[in-house]
């Protein structure tokens, strides 16, 4: 934090959770430390030892008055700093960091810095963005215990009184579980992605956040005021009358608009020529579940499992997994919950899995693949959703097929789970519907063998876009290809979902595209049956779905096929969103 008192410092994110906000900035010092190498002597190195852990005691401490002060101990946000704790008895960081400083007599701060590269490099080579961004666990961890070590206070949410911006290198789940009890408007923070713990709490208590800005930290001054913008990914440091002024017309339009589309949150989907749209929520988290309630989702198209399995000492047995999903499908009752299985490799769970380091882990032992070698994993996960399915109407999703043979293993598994579960007496509904994500090239090529093998298609964009066009989305050098209205793709979407519907099963989307509104008359013309996405998004969604006719946007889909570059579809799109939805461009 070391900016110069300019007006109107004007930085560029990535919109994590979605809102305006402004206040006067509060600064969180999130970052870590640097360090040299250094040593103790010999006679000293238990004594360097005891301080480390008690260092390590002191953060569980700090954790847990944390944990227990919030009002629902069953909460996501419980869990999470549970997660936390757990981290601080995980040998990988702490056991590890006792050894360095017993055999080569390093200072503790160095030998928890050499120990913690060493977990974050081998984050830092895991392609999926998702879980790149659970390194950040270790690392806010890390920072505690640093501070600790030092005898510094560590700076907390619970300090704060008045309405403010927080302006942090990085939020732990103990930060923003404290802001659900304090008057934070917003934050902004120099890292982060909008799969990041941090966005996902930010979405699910609706406070506007940008993160992934890379310097905020650097522009920010004491006293400065903030303005977060959500929508936009942009925040504003000491903002003058006038931009304050403008922001502030934005904020009552946003809020005006918000409450406007509060009233199709509760309708139907169902198009001006009669076509009904399932519109439905993409959660990482249970707690997630209630906000998509609440903006009016038609159930979970995805719920990504992969949270509860990182960043633990041991797997996640059958009982706790069940209990997990139960509490999200009974939440919605009779509205389908689409469970996806686990799309992990074996490189990002817990030592005690033996398997070998992959160059290129995305496109190596991951998801379906890795589930059908470690079986056991899989049969847990199956049992355990299988089991939730008593209480409500679940669909089990499964990952990265790549062809046939998955899916005939797959479905000899799934069926050998529903007979070990009948023999051991336990209740599951027959009806479970078993479908593949279509996310790589070779499935939608093959959907219409695929199709006549399983019950419903949903077509994975994030995925596919990335494997189709061979690019990196993450790769700062190659974004400008990441086109989701590249000719290929249309073409491919299309295969896919004429494959679906000759084959009689329902086809959906529950890439990110799927719940962008400039997106909403291409997949409509497609003729998508269903469109998952975050919560937020929801309300806007319906509303362009009621407004429009399926018919017209058949046919002007047809009209888009017959152009021959990216640029040359989005600027059709663009206009004639413009056309058919003025309102919205009226209040960006």
């Amino acid at each position: 934090m070391k900016g110069e008192q300019k007006t109107n410092i004007v930085l560029r994110g990535i919109p994590a959770s979605p809102g305006i906000a402004i206040a006067e900035g509060f600064y969180l010092e999130r970052s870590l430390p640097s360090f040299v190498k250094s040593y103790v002597p010999d006679y000293m190195v238990e004594d360097e030892v005891e301080k480390f852990l008690k260092a390590v005691e002191k953060s569980k401490s700090q954790l847990r008055e944390i944990r227990d002060s919030l009002p629902d101990r069953e909460s996501e946000h419980a869990r999470i700093l549970d997660v936390h704790l757990g981290l601080l008895e995980d040998s990988m960081l702490i056991d590890s960091t006792v050894k360095l400083i017993r055999d080569y007599r390093f200072k503790a701060e160095w030998a928890l810095n050499r120990v913690l590269t060493g977990i974050i490099n081998s984050f830092h080579r895991i392609e999926d963005a998702y879980l790149k961004e659970r390194g950040d666990d270790i690392k806010q961890i890390a920072h505690r215990i640093f501070e600790n070590l030092a005898g510094r206070k560590v700076d907390s949410i619970s300090d704060i009184t008045e309405e403010v911006v927080v302006v942090a290198h990085d939020l732990s789940p103990a930060d923003t579980a404290q802001m659900l009890s304090r008057p934070v408007r917003g934050f902004a923070t120099d890292v982060g992605s909008r799969t990041s713990h941090t966005a996902i709490v930010a979405r699910s208590i609706g406070i506007p956040a940008v993160v992934g800005l890379g310097n905020v930290t650097e522009h920010f001054y004491p006293g400065a005021r903030v303005i977060v913008d959500g929508y936009e990914g942009t925040v504003i440091i000491s903002p003058d009358a006038s931009v304050e002024e403008e922001y502030r017309k934005k904020l009552v339009r946003s809020e005006k608009r918000r409450k406007s589309l509060v009233k199709f949150s509760k309708l139907p989907a169902v198009t001006r020529d009669g076509h009904r749209m399932m519109v439905m929520a993409n959660i990482e988290l249970p707690e997630e579940a209630d906000q998509a309630l609440q903006l009016g989702a038609d159930g979970i198209g995805l719920y990504r499992t992969e949270f509860i399995f990182l960043n633990r000492r041991s797997l996640p047995d059958e009982e706790e997994q069940f209990e997990i999903y139960r509490r999200v499908v009974e939440k919605f009752h009779d509205s389908p919950v689409v469970i996806r299985t686990i799309d992990l490799g074996g490189d990002k769970f817990a030592s005690h899995i033996d398997l070998a380091e992959e160059m290129n882990p995305a496109m190596g032992l991951r998801a379906i693949r890795f589930c059908l070698r470690e079986k056991e994993i899989f049969r847990t996960q199956l049992r355990a959703i299988l089991r939730a399915s008593k209480f409500g109407d679940v669909r089990v999703l499964i990952p990265m097929i790549s062809g046939v043979q998955e899916v005939r293993e797959t479905r000899k598994i799934f069926e050998e789970v529903k007979g070990e579960l009948k023999r051991d007496g336990l209740p599951f509904s027959e009806r479970v519907e078993l479908g593949i994500m279509i996310e790589v090239p070779s499935a939608a090529l093959i959907s219409d063998i695929l199709a006549r093998m399983v019950d419903f298609f949903s077509i994975g964009t994030n995925d596919l876009i990335q494997y189709a066009i061979a690019i990196d989305r993450v790769n700062e050098y190659v974004t400008y290809l990441y086109e989701p209205l590249h000719p290929a793709l249309l073409r491919m979407i299309r295969t896919i979902i004429d494959a679906a519907k000759k084959a009689g099963i329902p086809v959906g989307m529950c890439g990110e595209m799927a719940g962008e509104p400039l997106y909403i008359p291409v997949l409509l013309g497609l003729g998508l049956d269903e469109l998952s996405m975050n919560a937020s998004s929801i309300p806007v969604v319906k509303s362009l779905i009621r407004k429009s006719s399926r018919a017209e946007l058949e046919n002007f889909v047809e009209e888009l096929f017959s152009y021959e570059t990216g640029d040359e579809v989005l600027r059709r799109v663009k206009s004639l969103f413009e056309e058919l939805y003025p309102e919205e461009m009226n209040d960006k």
